[in-house]
């Protein structure tokens, strides 16, 4: 019996729903907004790399809707609390992973695009929600895992763009499982 994509698809979502909840529990003090940003994350980040597989592009709008609604959580939350540390840190992250990227960009020749660079904005907002250690994981991780398809690729003289998309996210959702809380 085949199981259909959509099935697998959702079953692994909701799996890695409750995973980040159970992940995020343990946190002192526990914060529903830092959950609600990483909920987003998985979502929004399961449709770009999807696209980004598919097509080798990642859409602004999703991007944006993104960076958007976790920014609005950690607004709010910033608001209800009052104290704005935790939005400030989220957003220094987010300009110090997307400003490295976007300096990677630039670099003629190193097939990064500004898709990656929005994408890898957002994930420095959500990984900054969980401290600097965090951010530094998620900016190298992806690379790690990235390393074994470059590696054939540049063996098989694969020609074409590597859709980089689905390893900034995976590299974020590791990151949060691996950095210390």
């Amino acid at each position: 019996m085949r199981v259909p994509g959509w099935l697998l698809g959702s079953a692994s979502l909701a799996v890695a729903s409750v995973g980040i909840e159970l992940r995020l529990r343990s946190a002192e003090p526990p914060r529903l907004a830092t959950l609600a940003v990483w909920l987003v994350v998985l979502y929004s980040g399961a449709l770009l790399a999807a696209v980004d597989i598919a097509v080798r592009r990642l859409p602004t709008p999703v991007v944006a809707a993104a960076a958007l609604l976790v920014f609005a959580i950690l607004a709010a939350e910033a608001a209800l609390a009052a104290d704005g540390r935790r939005l400030i840190t989220a957003a220094a992250a987010g300009a110090a992973l997307g400003g490295g990227y976007l300096l990677l960009a630039l670099v003629a020749g190193s097939g990064m695009g500004l898709g990656d660079v929005r994408l890898a904005a957002l994930l420095g907002a959500a990984l900054g929600t969980l401290g600097w250690d965090a951010v530094l994981l998620g900016a190298v991780l992806p690379y790690l895992l990235a390393a074994p398809a470059a590696l054939i690729r540049l063996v098989g003289r694969v020609e074409g763009s590597m859709a980089f998309g689905p390893y900034l996210v995976t590299g974020a959702l590791a990151a949060l499982l691996l950095a210390p809380s």
